[in-house]
């Protein structure tokens, strides 16, 4: 089987043959990216091989898939960077506006405290972190000694603008935010950077060392291993070396470096050459260094330290990765061009600055202003800028809960308690230009849910008996301390019998419970009502209304509570006579205690009477 090497020898390979093939080794284009002294069209005959050119050697940024372009404000403020130098760190990031619930600080209408002395109203501080990498795996070997001499990394937060101080605290608002701030982040004054002018340089794949400076790459903003167009290297050379912010560098790699890399060397394991060579020849790897050295791309800095420099990648021909080295170009007769800006952009240019900082204009309503708790509220604002700029639109609230939708949100007060939520609308535009406004709802306490009446629990009885056993008078003990503890509570109680029984024993059972309320635990009959349960079964539920309510279901069977034994109908009132055996509870069942006198008992309500011999 035939084993093919994926990049280093055959590209070595192939590098040589087209060396041996060409004019002169300077000579050797570029087969990927041809560029043609003078624009040509597009040859469509793959078949027919394209002379060698020598102005196909040199490649212009225009010519590459992956170019940067001149460095904005973001770049050359939000890039980080490495220092030996230690940060003063006498002023730092104490909290903000929504502290201790928010602990990340970057919109426009964040407020955050920096602690320290000697501010005041007016000053611009840089927001920068000392970072550490948890991971301890080395890109390229040396790389934590390369860092410990260059220095310690710092990212680049935001910029921030004092509006007041008070006591040692400074009360500031961003002006360019790159990344979350944090509490313990350090701030430092502001230092302003120029951004250095974007050149129309060229790049010949394979330069030789031109005994200029040279270093390596030994990190990359946010600990990046691979590096494209845009990307920020931080190097290990400064301005030790005489560079300075404006400089281009190259990125190179030499073939000895990609053999030996732990991970780019595995293509070794594989066979180099085909089974059919017969005695193919084989470079000795001490003739590694004879291989042309390969240009990566190249990158301009941003700025410098005295043992480390910032650089963002301008061109990429192909990844760039930290341990790959650097060397300065020289650009003296390279022009400067005008920066391109996307078609998409709505920020000013340069030359046309907007002279005009009036902020926006914001105005709010809210309707309803005052609603109970659990209602919503919707509030609308219309927001304009008098200098025709883009507007953005934030809410916060001291209570309830809020969601926003451009110039509408919705403040939801089901967790509120009473009293006014203030809603403050902040409108800022693409210069972090302001204005705000607050707009008062008043929520009020919730309406106090209605009454309802509410079944407490069941009487069991037993077949075709209506006696009120012990079982049962716990239960309406229970009934009668609540009705007891509040008088505005009344009682209902539905009586129900089982197919077998006597279609007049489930009043019964009511009444005989409500014998036991009134007779024994001092009830007011008036708040009591006995009834007929159209269900069937051996029991009576026991119903509470309070206040205004009435039981759901169907009327009560029997007449108000509170009538007179004569004005009672006859029809809840069976005669003894027509009382079934099975009423008459056996004497151990029927406690002595528990019987009324015969003359005080109610005739509707009557109560069994023990068997003779008792």
């Amino acid at each position: 089987m035939n084993f093919f090497k994926l990049v280093p020898l055959a590209l070595a390979g192939m590098v040589l043959s087209a060396v041996l093939s060409s004019p002169g080794f300077s000579q050797q284009p570029q087969p990927a990216q041809p560029q043609p002294a003078q624009t040509q069209p597009v040859q469509t005959q793959p078949a027919q091989p394209q002379p060698v050119q020598p102005a196909l050697k040199a490649q212009e940024h225009a010519a590459n898939l992956d170019v940067g372009n001149t460095p904005t404000r973001t770049d050359m403020y939000c890039s980080g960077f490495l220092t030996n130098e230690r940060i003063p760190e006498k002023m730092f990031v104490a909290g903000g506006h929504n502290s201790p619930d928010q602990t990340r600080y970057a919109g426009a209408s964040d407020t955050i405290f920096i602690h320290g002395q000697g501010m005041k109203e007016g000053d611009r501080y840089q927001i920068v972190r000392l970072v550490k990498d948890t991971n301890n795996y080395e890109v390229f070997p040396g790389q934590k000694s390369a860092l410990h001499k260059a220095g310690m990394p710092y990212l680049e937060l935001g910029i921030v603008k004092v509006t007041d101080v008070q006591k040692s605290t400074a009360i500031a608002s961003f002006e360019l935010s790159c990344a979350d701030v944090m509490p313990g982040d350090i701030a430092i004054p502001l230092v302003e950077r120029e951004a250095p002018p974007f050149r129309k340089v060229t790049l010949d794949r394979y330069t030789p060392p031109t005994g200029k400076p040279q270093g390596r790459i030994v990190m990359a903003k946010e600990f990046d291993t691979f590096l494209g167009s845009k990307y920020k290297a931080y190097l290990n050379i400064g301005a030790d070396k005489g560079l300075k912010p404006g400089d281009y560098l190259r990125a190179t790699r030499t073939y000895s470096y990609s053999y030996h890399d732990p991970v780019a060397g595995l293509s070794l394991k594989a066979t180099d050459y085909d089974d059919t060579q017969k005695d193919p020849h084989r470079l000795p790897s001490g003739e590694l260094s004879s291989l042309p050295r390969r240009t990566l791309g190249d990158m301009i800095v941003l700025n410098v330290q005295r043992k480390s420099a910032t650089a963002m990648i301008l061109t990429a021909l192909e990844d760039i990765a930290v341990g790959d080295g650097v060397e300065m170009m020289d650009i003296s007769d390279a022009p400067v061009l005008a920066p391109i800006s996307p078609s998409f952009t709505n920020a000013p240019q340069p030359e046309a600055a907007n002279t005009s900082t009036t902020p926006p204009k914001i105005t709010c309503s809210a309707s309803p202003t005052s609603l109970r708790a659990g209602e919503s509220a919707s509030i609308s604002c219309e927001a304009v800028s008098p200098d025709n700029r883009p507007v953005n639109i934030t809410y916060v609230a001291n209570g309830g809960k809020l969601s926003s939708n451009r110039n509408q949100a919705t403040l939801d007060t089901t967790d509120a308690g009473p009293g006014p939520i203030a809603v403050r609308a902040t409108a800022f535009d693409d210069r972090q230009l302001s204005a705000s406004t607050v707009v008062n709802v008043n929520v009020e306490a919730a309406a106090p849910a209605a009454p309802t009446a509410q079944k407490l629990m069941e009487l069991d009885y037993k077949p075709n008996s209506g006696y009120v056993d012990n079982r049962s008078k716990a239960v309406l003990d229970d009934v009668a301390l609540k009705m007891q503890q509040d008088p505005n509570l009344n009682a209902v109680l539905s009586g129900s019998a089982d197919s077998g029984e006597p279609r007049s024993l489930g009043l019964q059972r009511a009444q005989n419970a409500m014998a036991y309320l009134t007779k024994f635990k001092g009830i007011d009959p008036q708040r009591i009502q006995a009834k007929a349960g159209t269900e069937p079964g051996r029991k009576v539920e026991v119903w509470t209304l309070p206040a205004g309510t009435t039981l759901p279901g169907a009327a009560p069977a029997q007449p108000p509570q509170g009538t007179s034994q004569q004005e009672q109908p006859q029809t809840t009132q069976p005669p003894a006579a027509e009382q079934p055996p099975a009423l008459q509870p056996p004497a151990a069942e029927q406690p002595p205690a528990t019987q009324p006198p015969p003359a005080e008992q109610p005739t509707a309500t009557p109560q069994p009477t023990p068997p003779p011999g008792n």
